[in-house]
This record gives C-alpha cells, sequence and structure tokens, in this order.
C-alpha cells in the first residue's frame, strides 16, 4: 500500500489539472458570451467563439469589442439599432435616426443612455410600458401597472417584456394586476440569454458597472443574479447567474 500512494497522489494531481485545464475553455467561453451580449446585444456567432483567441479578462473583451465598433460604421448601427429597439419597443423615427442610431458605444453604454432618458420623460416611459403589456398579454397596462412600474427604477423594453412574461407565466390563468418581485427567467421566449457561474458574473459585473441594487451579499440572498442595463433589482427564477439583452421575439412589438 505505502509503494502505491506516491502514484495515486499523482495519478489525483493529474486529473486535477485534467479537469482545470478542460474547465479554462468554458471560461473562456462564458467571458466572451457575456461580453458580446453586453458590447454587442447579441450573443457571439460560431466564428467568433473559434476565434476567441488568447486567454482575456470580461473587461478585455468588451474594450476589443468597443474598439472594434469604433472601425466599422455598420456594425456601429447594428448595435445602435438594437439598443434603441431593446430600449423603446420600435423602431427609431426619421428625426430620432440621425442623433440615437448615429451615437458611438457599446450596448449596455447606449442602453444606459436610453434608460436614463426615459427616466426623464415619464409620459414616454408610459407608452414603453404599455408596449411591454400589449406585446406579452395582449392590453394594456392597467393604471395600477403603471403605478407599479413608475415607483421602481426605470426598465428598457426588453427587461420590462421579461418581468411581464414572467409574471403572467406564473399566474395564468385569471390573470389579474402584476404585483409582486419583478423576475426574470433564464428561459424567456423573448430574450438572448446566457448562463454565467457565479465567478465570471461576478467578474463580469465589474467590468460593467452593471452591479445590483443591493449589497452583493442581499442581492445574493434576494437572488438578484440577472445581468442586463437597469437590470439591478430584477429576481432571477431560481437564482440563475445569467446576461441578458433582447431577442427575436421583440420584433412582435411594432
Amino acid at each position: 500500500m505505502k509503494s502505491r500512494f506516491p502514484s495515486l497522489v499523482v495519478c489525483a494531481a493529474l486529473a486535477f489539472l485534467g479537469a482545470v485545464v478542460s474547465a479554462a475553455p468554458d471560461v473562456q467561453q462564458e467571458r466572451l458570451d457575456a461580453a458580446s451580449l453586453l458590447a454587442l446585444g447579441r450573443a457571439p456567432s460560431a466564428a467568433e467563439r473559434q476565434a476567441c483567441g488568447a486567454p482575456a479578462s470580461v473587461a478585455e473583451l468588451i474594450t476589443r469589442q468597443r474598439e472594434q465598433l469604433r472601425g466599422d460604421a455598420a456594425a456601429q448601427r447594428a448595435v445602435a439599432v438594437r439598443a434603441w429597439r431593446d430600449a423603446f419597443g420600435r423602431e427609431p423615427g426619421q428625426p430620432e435616426s440621425a442623433a440615437a442610431l448615429g451615437a458611438g458605444g457599446t450596448y449596455t453604454e447606449l442602453m444606459q443612455r436610453h434608460l436614463q432618458w426615459l427616466a426623464s420623460h415619464p409620459d414616454d416611459y408610459r407608452q414603453v410600458v404599455d408596449r411591454a403589456y400589449r406585446l406579452t398579454v395582449g392590453r394594456e397596462a392597467f393604471p395600477m401597472e403603471q403605478d407599479y412600474w413608475r415607483e421602481r427604477a426605470t426598465l428598457s423594453f426588453a427587461m420590462l417584456v421579461g418581468c411581464v412574461d414572467s409574471w403572467a407565466r406564473r399566474n395564468a390563468p385569471g390573470l389579474m394586476a402584476t404585483t409582486g418581485t419583478p423576475s426574470v427567467s433564464i428561459n424567456s421566449r423573448y430574450l438572448v440569454t446566457l448562463r454565467l457561474s457565479p465567478a465570471v458574473a461576478a467578474e463580469t459585473r465589474l467590468a460593467t458597472g452593471l452591479a445590483p441594487a443591493d449589497a452583493p451579499a442581499l442581492a445574493l440572498a434576494c437572488g438578484r443574479n440577472l445581468i442586463a442595463p437597469g437590470a439591478g433589482a430584477i429576481t432571477s427564477i431560481g437564482g440563475i447567474h445569467f446576461v441578458a439583452a433582447g431577442g427575436e421575439g421583440l420584433a412582435l412589438a411594432e
């Protein structure tokens, strides 16, 4: 038995190192997924996943994507259009296009600007809330539901749709009025969602400044693990850590 012990230790060490090496690509993939969704508003393509390159942090990946957008007007416009639709739930009008779509920045940066604008324009935000209800439950928000959302931090159209859809699914049939804690499921049919490990989620929050509404310990206890612009007070169904942006289903809002 004594003679076998060193070999057992070596085998265990090799197995551990193998597990670490095999896990590394998964971690890097999570980082690329998070960076792409928050910088570009979409999941990375198969080609982008294969061309991930040397290991990089979420912050480094987002910086790289921001620089690429600066040199690619078509890609920047695509990100701007995506951010506009996710924020307002509609296409930009002619007067809005030049200013809104001409602005540079990542998806997250553009979304944060739109959220600030909506927070200072309550009538427009009311219309965004109504659009979210029409898409998910086929009616406009009740007055008490407008009050419900006005009392909370301003959300994008995409996040409102995710929250209303989650509430409707959990309370159907016989829907009354929206109550309770706003929450979103990773399986939302209206969103693009990518699951993250707790470690990569924490790294992503630090890289983007998308901190939860509460202190980290309290946010974790409350399940506020969704990472998206303006989503710091939203609860993740099941406590899952994930990053989200608007999906193809939002096109039905028009």
